[in-house]
């Protein structure tokens, strides 16, 4: 059956994504930040140039208050919840050959990151939230993210890997990679992604060969619309008809809704107090694809993910991620 549960890793869990240094700040209102050359608006990922990055860094030096600062990325924090968890894991990306580099590096582990690969300027990410933690993310552009080539990636190391966990990059040099290598993967390794807002507006036809290779797509509602141009529930199911078989269609406070070929059902978010919402989408990843390893149902695996992804919301960047701790308990293992 194409929506059983999928076996347990035998190997790496890999993910591969951008690396950013983040940058969280704390305003009254967004509105605050004045006229400018971009508009901050709730829920939004926008990508800048320098010019944009640093005008937005100095207003919110001006009217806001750095909270917090770390290494980040989608797909980054994924698998550092998961290696905290006590799975091996690995990344690909690329840093900076800078300071920050080395920073994002060792903020990694125990991620193994002998395949980060090093050169120019290190991504960086601001993350604005306003007294009611809506929150709005600015991505540099032009930064070592968006030149990793897939003659940089390790392809024979990936032969052997378990699984593949993809997230976006802003430049086409290495969406283009991640194209090209899944036809190579083994048969055996299955592939989740969360494609998130940068990857989306690339459109369907640009993203339609990731899909194909999936097992697991994670969105939010926003995104299911905007590749779709369907309903969360129409385009949903639209995407589990290119070949992936499960398909999480994230709500944010409202919990989630999940997907198969056969079935669909809905698990209720969980109320705490948020300090920070950074990244509770990449746990909630995190938490749905350990329920899947440790050969959960995929109801069990959605509700052990809304459980630590509300957790995560009480701290600030990754102090509040999962441990091994809270899945043995979880799972009264």
């Amino acid at each position: 059956m194409r929506d059983r549960v999928p076996e347990k890793p035998s190997g790496l869990v890999v993910g591969w994504g951008a690396l950013n240094v983040d940058l969280i700040f704390e305003v009254d209102d967004f509105k605050s930040l004045g006229p400018g050359p971009v508009r901050p608006e709730p829920g939004k990922e926008l990508c800048g140039s320098e010019e944009v990055f640093q005008w937005l860094l100095e207003r919110l030096h001006c009217v806001g208050h750095l909270r917090w600062r770390n290494g980040g990325g989608s797909a980054a924090n994924t698998l550092f919840a998961l290696a905290r968890m006590g799975f091996p894991t690995a990344y690909i990306g690329k840093v900076g050959d800078d300071p920050e580099g080395d920073l994002l590096i060792e903020g990694m582990r125990p991620v193994q990151t002998h395949w980060i690969r090093k050169g120019g300027r290190s991504g960086a990410c601001l993350i604005v939230m306003d007294r009611r933690r809506d929150r709005f993310i600015l991505v540099r552009e032009n930064v070592a993210n968006d030149t990793l080539a897939l003659e940089e990636i390790d392809l024979e190391g990936l032969l052997s890997i378990s699984w593949l966990h993809l997230t976006s990059f802003v430049g086409e040099v290495p969406l283009e990679a991640q194209i090209r290598i899944l036809p190579s993967l083994s048969s055996a390794t299955r592939v989740s992604m969360d494609p998130g807002e940068v990857y989306v507006r690339k459109g369907w036809e640009r993203l339609r060969p990731l899909i194909q290779r999936c097992y697991v797509v994670f969105l939010t509602e926003e995104e299911v619309r905007l590749l779709t141009g369907e309903s969360p529930t129409r385009g949903a199911k639209r995407i589990l008809e290119e070949g992936p078989s499960v398909v999480v269609c994230k709500k944010g406070r409202r919990g989630s809704h999940i997907f198969t070929n056969r079935d669909e059902f809905e698990v209720s978010g969980e109320e705490v107090d948020v300090a920070d919402n950074t990244g509770a989408g990449d746990v909630y990843n995190a938490g749905f694809l350990a329920g899947l390893f440790m050969r959960r149902s995929l109801e069990e695996s959605a509700r052990f993910a809304t459980h630590i992804s509300a957790i995560s919301l009480t701290g600030y960047g990754r102090e509040r991620y999962p441990t091994k701790r809270d899945l043995e308990t979880f799972f009264n293992l």
